[in-house]
């Protein structure tokens, strides 16, 4: 049965007599205070509260070997993530190696003697097998889904995507459909994913806390911002033949392969402009925050466009934060869709898109119309009004023809067949809550960037995206555990407790 073994001043006790005991007491005080920035940071990160969440992953009886201190376990994959380390093995050798670590993590340094344990709770230090037992206790696996690792293998597009333009959605109007189907449901959450547990833990070990302290803005009124970024997996995407099948000379078999990462596929990464192997990772983020920091991610397929994610996400950010008024949203141009407007305010959030500039081109004859006192378009040069054609409801516009005579005349370029069209009133994507182009609105949009901020953090100061894993589950908890440091930071950019606070004797080699 996993409990909490020792309280977090307990930890802090532990900590003190024992970097005491191995650095200060043998004259070795350079070691704290170069290395003091960390000590700091994981003295206030309170993290006894996910034994809570993640007890229920434990067997419910005393039978057996108890489990190794979860709290610790946890400490000390944060320390990893602090140090830069991306390999389990090679972290367990330095945990082994220096003391420091080992007992910064929670544990006893593996020069210290069993029989002088006595009332110390700490464990001695895991394992390689115990630490990646327990990356898989954060996380939850549908084992109907990963039952099988064969898939047909799938080359690597050819066609390439112009500048700065995403991967377009497969099938034309799948938000909408999403839309539908999730309001249609809209009073049962999705289904747990794999990072279910992991966002859980985000939310009561990391946000809600910050939220009290101030630092994520006010939870009555908290804007958001979302984006996505490209993960590629450093799993390969040829896979491994376990086919019998006797080929020719340029044959090729089409049976299904051995994959490593059997989620990963081919997506377009819009920034280095090429595609990559691997999944998606999508989140939100407070961007009140001086901060930027993320209060939701979720993974998905490489390929799948951010306008999908985006109405999957949202759902699952919206029941997870019940305690939570959010205000407004800010989106990039790739979730420009109607469907995806009316989603947002149908949970009171009003919208902040930059339109899509090949869904918002203006019309060519749009120089040459103007509108008169009863809001009818008509032609600038011959005065000709324009036939109503009827209301398209789906696209919240009208539909205008030009008058016949347009065919014969030669004062402009017309011709009857040309179309105008005019936005109505309720067209969500220029008649929006906050008005667009306005300073608020402006003033919103370019809080966007708290996203690629936090994106940024998490890929290169805490080498998620480096990490050399294999699978998806590993990849989800390394960039959860950048998203976790993010927040351990701010918390002690605003604490005012240093080194010489915890350690009086290091008050002269702290100034």
């Amino acid at each position: 049965m996993l409990t909490v073994k020792y309280s977090h001043e307990q930890y802090q006790n532990f900590v003190c007599d024992f970097l005491t005991r191995y650095y200060i007491s043998t004259g070795q005080q350079i070691t704290i205070v170069t290395r003091s920035s960390l000590v700091t940071k994981l003295w206030g990160a309170d993290l006894t509260g996910i034994v809570q969440l993640i007890k229920n992953q434990y067997s419910r009886t005393n039978r057996g070997t108890p489990p190794k201190d979860a709290v610790a376990m946890f400490r000390s994959l944060i320390l990893m993530t602090f140090t830069g380390e991306t390999s389990i093995p090679k972290w367990v050798d330095s945990l082994r190696a220096e003391p420091f670590v080992a007992i910064l993590s929670g544990f006893l340094p593996a020069c210290f003697s069993d029989a002088k344990v006595g009332d110390i709770p700490a464990d001695p230090i895991p394992g390689v097998g115990t630490f990646y037992d327990y990356m898989d206790r954060l996380i939850r696996k549908d084992r109907i889904l990963y039952k099988s690792k064969l898939r047909k293998f799938k080359r690597k597009p050819k066609k390439k995507q112009k500048k700065n333009q995403k991967l377009d959605s497969s099938k034309p109007g799948v938000v909408e459909r999403l839309v539908n189907r999730v309001l249609k449901y809209d009073n049962t959450k999705l289904p747990d994913n794999l990072e279910s547990t992991l966002n859980r833990v985000l939310k009561d070990i990391f946000v809600m806390p910050s939220l009290a302290s101030g630092i994520l803005g006010d939870p009555n009124k908290l804007n958001v911002a979302a984006d996505g970024t490209c993960m590629p997996t450093h799993a390969s995407y040829y896979g491994k033949k376990v086919c019998d099948c006797k080929l020719k000379p340029g044959e090729r078999c089409d049976c299904p392969r051995f994959f490593a990462d059997p989620t990963a596929n081919w997506g377009w990464d819009s920034y280095n402009e090429r595609y990559f192997y691997g999944h998606t990772f999508h989140g939100f983020t407070a961007c009140d925050s001086f901060y930027s920091l993320p209060i939701h991610i979720k993974c998905v397929s490489g390929e799948r466009h951010d306008s999908v994610t985006g109405v999957y996400e949202l759902k699952e950010l919206v029941d997870l934060y019940p305690e939570i008024n959010f205000n407004a949203a800010v989106y990039d141009s790739a979730y420009d869709a109607n469907a995806f407007y009316l989603f947002n305010m149908h949970y009171g959030i009003k919208p902040v898109i930059d339109l899509n500039s090949r869904a918002a081109k203006p019309d060519a004859v749009n120089g040459i119309i103007e509108f008169d006192k009863n809001g009818i378009p008509r032609c600038k040069l011959l005065g000709h009004q324009l036939r109503n054609w009827g209301l398209i409801s789906k696209s919240y516009r009208r539909k205008w023809l030009f008058p016949v005579q347009c065919d014969t005349c030669n004062k402009c370029h017309l011709f009857s067949d040309k179309t105008f069209y005019a936005k109505t009133r309720d067209n969500p994507r220029y008649f929006t809550p906050i008005l667009r182009g306005s300073d608020e609105w402006k003033q919103l949009y370019k809080r966007r960037s708290t996203t690629e901020r936090a994106w940024d953090r998490i890929n290169n100061d805490f080498h998620a995206e480096s990490a050399v894993v294999l699978t998806r589950e590993r990849r989800v908890i390394r960039v959860f555990l950048g998203a976790f440091c993010c927040f351990i930071d701010a918390w002690a950019s605003q604490s005012t407790i240093s080194i010489a606070d915890i350690f009086p004797d290091l008050s002269r080699f702290a100034a």
